[in-house]
C-alpha cells in the first residue's frame, strides 16, 4: 500500500508539471517577464553593478575582466532566447503556475551567481574560458536543435499523439537536459571560478532524481508500451553512459 501510494504520488506531481492542458498564455508571459529581469540584474551586475552590490554586503569587489564580462552577458542572453523560442514556440504542452515559480526562481540564481562570479574576475579570458565558450555553444545546439527536429516532426499530422524518438533522441530520452547540463557547465568555465562548478552538479542531480524521473513517468503514462519499449533502448541522460 505504501508503494502504491508513492507511486500515486508520484504520477500526481508528473501531472501537475508535464501533463497541463490549454495554452497557459499568462504563465508563459509571467515566465518570459521573470526571466528578462534576472537577465537584467545578470547584465547590471557585469557591467558594474557587482562594485555597489558588493558595497551593500560590506565586500570591496572589483570590477573583472570587461571581455570576460561581454561574454557571460552575451551567452545569457542567448539562453534567454532560447529560453523564449522554447516556451512559446517549441512547447506544446501547457505551463503550470508551479513550473513558473520554479523555472524562474532558478533561472534568477543561475544569472546573479554567474554574473557576480565572472563580473568580478579580473583576469583575462584563457584557454579554460575559450573551452567553456565552446562547450555553451555546443550545449546550446543540442538543446535547441533536438527540440527543433521533435517540433518539426511533430507538426506533421500523421504523427500528432506519437512519441518521438528520432535525430538526438535516438541518443538520449532527454537531450534538452544533456544540453542545459553542458552549456552550463561551459558557462561556469567562462566565469573562471571554481566555486560555480557547483551549478552543474546541483543541476545534474537535479535532473537524475527529479526531472528525469517525473518525466519519465509521465511519458510511459502517456504512450504505454511505445516509451517503455524506447526506454529500453535509449539512455536517460548521457549517451552510451546513463
Amino acid at each position: 500500500m505504501v508503494r502504491r501510494g508513492k507511486r500515486v504520488a508520484k504520477a500526481a506531481r508528473s501531472q501537475q508539471m508535464y501533463g497541463v492542458t490549454g495554452r497557459s498564455a499568462a504563465q508563459r508571459v509571467t515566465l518570459a517577464l521573470l526571466n528578462e529581469c534576472s537577465l537584467a540584474v545578470a547584465w547590471w551586475l557585469l557591467t558594474g553593478g557587482v562594485v555597489e552590490a558588493g558595497g551593500w554586503m560590506g565586500r570591496s569587489w572589483a570590477a573583472g575582466n570587461p571581455v570576460r564580462s561581454l561574454a557571460i552577458g552575451a551567452a545569457l542572453t542567448i539562453y534567454f532566447l532560447r529560453v523564449l523560442a522554447t516556451v512559446f514556440v517549441f512547447l506544446r504542452r501547457g505551463v503550470s503556475w508551479a513550473e513558473v515559480f520554479t523555472i524562474a526562481p532558478w533561472v534568477l540564481v543561475l544569472n546573479v551567481v554567474l554574473a557576480a562570479a565572472g563580473g568580478t574576475n579580473a583576469a583575462a579570458p584563457g584557454a579554460t574560458a575559450m573551452a567553456g565558450a565552446a562547450l555553451f555553444v555546443a550545449g546550446s545546439w543540442v538543446n535547441s536543435f533536438a527540440e527543433y527536429q521533435r517540433h518539426a516532426w511533430k507538426r506533421r499530422e500523421e504523427n500528432r499523439g506519437k512519441l518521438y524518438t528520432e535525430g538526438l533522441f535516438r541518443l538520449t530520452r532527454h537531450p534538452n537536459y544533456l544540453g542545459d547540463l553542458t552549456l552550463f557547465t561551459g558557462l561556469s568555465l567562462m566565469t573562471g571560478r571554481w566555486f560555480t562548478g557547483a551549478i552543474p552538479v546541483v543541476m545534474l542531480c537535479g535532473f537524475v532524481f527529479a526531472n528525469v524521473p517525473a518525466l519519465d513517468g509521465h511519458l510511459a503514462e502517456h504512450y504505454g508500451e511505445a516509451f517503455r519499449e524506447y526506454a529500453r533502448r535509449t539512455r536517460k541522460l548521457i549517451p552510451f553512459v546513463y
